[in-house]
This record gives structure tokens, sequence and C-alpha cells, in this order.
């Protein structure tokens, strides 16, 4: 449960100069977390979570009240036509989550442009690290695909392999698994990465792979990446 923490204690050191100085005493705290409890970030599983956070941060700063509110994020429009929908009087001052990619690029790009920070434990694709534009206002807690990427390339360089073929299964929704080894085809462009799409629903032949890429020394499945984020909620 720690981990569910942080997010919202890290908030704390970045305000920590505006805790100081602000003259206001009501601050206003937006979460999306879905209610689908198939998710490891769920209401459910986080609420309990951020409310003990809260409480924690009343016993530091007891001249500020940290309000907060919970919104549904199920659906990938869902979460930001919450904050679109929002008068401008009722903008929050800061907002936690979404986690995943569709739901936090909406609202990361919506945040960003009224300039409220934005924390988040996912939001872990390549496009995010783009910080000079429409995501310049977003803070992520959690390694991104981008820092799997350098391990792999660090592995590479160690062992002298040249060539390597993703196993990427898309189920063209959530797209998780694709995610996951974006990082990894982008930022190998020095060796020879091939890849090969498994779609939801259509049998894996795992020989006819062996018999089609015989030479590739070394192969990287995310047929499982999705328990592979579910360790970073």
């Amino acid at each position: 449960m720690a981990r569910f923490i942080e997010p919202f204690l890290f908030f704390s050191v970045i305000f920590n100069p505006v805790l100081a100085d602000s003259l206001t005493e009501e601050i206003d705290v937006l979460v999306f977390l879905p209610q689908n409890n198939s998710f490891l970030f769920s209401h459910a599983r986080v609420a309990p979570a951020i409310r003990y956070a809260q409480d924690r941060l009343r016993a530091e700063y007891p001249g500020f009240h940290f309000n907060i509110h919970f919104e549904n994020s199920d659906s990938a429009n869902h979460a930001v036509f919450t904050l679109a929908d929002r008068p401008c009087g009722q903008k929050p001052d800061l907002i936690l989550g979404p986690v995943r990619e569709y739901e936090a690029a909406g609202v990361v790009r919506l945040a960003s442009h009224w300039k409220i920070p934005v924390i988040s434990a996912g939001a872990l694709a390549t496009a995010f690290k783009n910080k000079e534009t429409e995501y310049s206002h977003l803070t992520r807690v959690a390694p991104s695909y981008v820092k799997m990427a350098e391990t792999f390339t660090a592995m590479f360089e160690h062992f002298t392999w040249k060539s390597a073929l993703l196993l990427i299964e898309d189920d063209m929704r959530e797209r998780d698994c694709y995610f996951t080894l974006e990082g990894v085809y982008h930022l190998m462009d020095d060796y020879n990465v091939e890849f090969e799409i498994i779609h939801e629903g259509v049998p894996f032949k795992v020989e006819d792979i062996f018999k089609t890429n015989q030479g590739t020394e070394v192969w990287t499945s995310a047929r499982s990446c999705w328990k592979m984020k579910s360790a970073f909620p």
C-alpha cells in the first residue's frame, strides 16, 4: 500500500515552498481512479491509501485543507470530459492520475494548458516524455518504459548482441503491451530489431515464429506485460 501513498506525499515535497507562502488554505485535489476492480489501481484499492496520506498531510500542515474529489476513469474519455466540464472557477489545484495511457493523455494535455500539475504513477508510454509542450505539467513517480529500454540497451552492449525479436500482444484497446515495448523498439535504432504482433483471439503458433526468425539472438515478449505494468499502479 505504501506505493499508493507516495504520489500524494510527493505533492507535499513539490509544493512545500508554495504552502509556506500561499494565502489560501483550500487545496483542491482531483483524483482519477477506475471503479473497475480488475485494475490494481482501482478506486477500492487506492482510495484508502490516499485518505491515509490526506490525514498525514493534515497533521503536518494543519492550516491547510486538502479537499479530495474522486472521479471515475473507467473509459478513455470520461476523465478528460469531467475535467473539461468543471467551471473555470473550480479548476483543481492538483490532479492525481489517471494511470492508463489513453485516459492520461487527454487529462494531461488539458491540465498542462491550464497549468495544473498532474502526478501519476502511470502514463509510462514514450510520448509522455515530451515536457516542453502538451505534457509539461506531468510528473511520473514510476520508471517509464524508456527506462526499461535503457536496461535492454545496456544488456545488448554487455553481451554484444545485435538482433532481437519483440513479441507484442495487441488488444487494440488499452494497448498496454504495445506501449511497453514501444520504448525498446525506438531506443534501439543501432540494432536489428524486428517485431511480431500477436492479435487477441488469434492462435499463437510459436513453432512458426521459431522457423521464421531462426538466428535471432534475443526474444522479448510483452504477452504478459499487463502483469508487469500492474506492479507500477
